[in-house]
């Protein structure tokens, strides 16, 4: 048996390719006289055999597949949604312009009803600017001398006084605001006729000074011009009183007030350039809340006034 074995060894190729000869030649022999059956067993053979990696292949190349469909209809997706992006931004600031729009549609409605209801002539303004300090109240309106602008004119706005103008460009004018500390307005508490000084404070608001003592002083009660120093015409709305103040031993008592318009959301301005009067006919112009109810020219809800003073006709 070992001499066997050295043999195939020493002649293992001889004995390979010896076998493989017959081993083709018996399969040919089998084909010819049988080749159903060979080829069918051939066939089952070869199928077991592949079938395995025949699945793995298809396998993966289908979770390739998949896989790199997926990514390409991300891809377009991720576009898809950038442009959709892109898309409602720009929607979202037109909405955001269009309301702007409306909201100065609706300002330049009130200025202009405003205008209509006075035969005083007005200047309308934009506020460009505001002080950014404590210590003075103050804004910046982009009118000037070049349109009329002139110190001391009165600034209104649809609810009420807003200040006056202190300082004149050619093309700018600086207004300083009622709640300014430095500033002071005659001013008339509308139900008693109890008039006082409107000045502002360091902090917000403004304060009636210099009230009777004994007057009658309520919260809630309504503040207008007096029409006092020939600066601001009598009758414009300045405020509401909400705190009274009666020291012990003082000769005046004050209250707090705030104020008619709302100061921190200036946007537009009227500045009042001339106010024309019209004695003869009896009849005046009006201007806030109400109408005079006496001869001579009104810029608010209290009584009339003569142009220029502060007396009643």
């Amino acid at each position: 048996m070992s001499v066997l074995l050295r043999l195939l060894a020493r002649y293992r190729r001889a004995t390979i390719l010896t076998t493989t000869l017959v081993l083709s030649f018996l399969l040919m022999t089998l084909q010819v006289r049988h080749e159903t059956a060979v080829v069918s067993f051939t066939r089952q053979v070869l199928l077991f055999t592949v079938s395995p990696f025949i699945k793995l292949t298809a396998v993966t190349v289908q979770g390739v597949t998949g896989i790199w469909r997926d990514y390409v209809d991300l891809r377009g997706l991720q576009e898809e949604n950038k442009g959709l992006q892109r898309e409602t931004a720009t929607q979202k600031r037109r909405i955001d312009q269009l309301e702007e729009q409306a909201l100065e549609t609706q300002r330049l409605q009130a200025l202009l009803a405003m205008r209509q209801a006075s035969r005083a002539e007005f200047l309308t303004a934009r506020v460009i600017g505001k002080d950014a300090t404590n210590w003075f109240k103050t804004i910046l309106l982009d009118r000037g001398s070049l349109e009329g602008v002139r110190r001391n004119q009165p600034v209104l706005a649809p609810d009420g006084l807003v200040g006056r103008v202190v300082e004149v460009t050619p093309t700018s004018a600086k207004v300083q605001l009622l709640t300014d500390p430095v500033n002071a307005v005659g001013g008339l508490i509308q139900r008693t006729r109890v008039t006082g000084i409107v000045s502002g404070n360091l902090g917000a608001g403004a304060r009636v000074r210099y009230l009777p003592l004994m007057a009658d002083v309520v919260v809630g009660d309504q503040v207008v011009t007096s029409g006092m120093g020939g600066v601001f015409p009598k009758g414009i709305p300045i405020g509401r009183i909400t705190a009274v103040d009666r020291r012990s031993g003082a000769l005046f008592q004050e209250a707090s007030l705030q104020s008619a318009v709302d100061l921190s959301r200036l946007e537009e301005v009227l500045i009042l350039m001339t106010l024309e009067a019209n004695a003869s006919s009896g009849a005046g112009t009006t201007f806030g809340a109400g109408a005079s109810r006496e001869a001579g020219t009104s810029l608010g809800a209290g009584a009339g006034f003569e142009a220029g003073t502060g007396r009643r006709p």
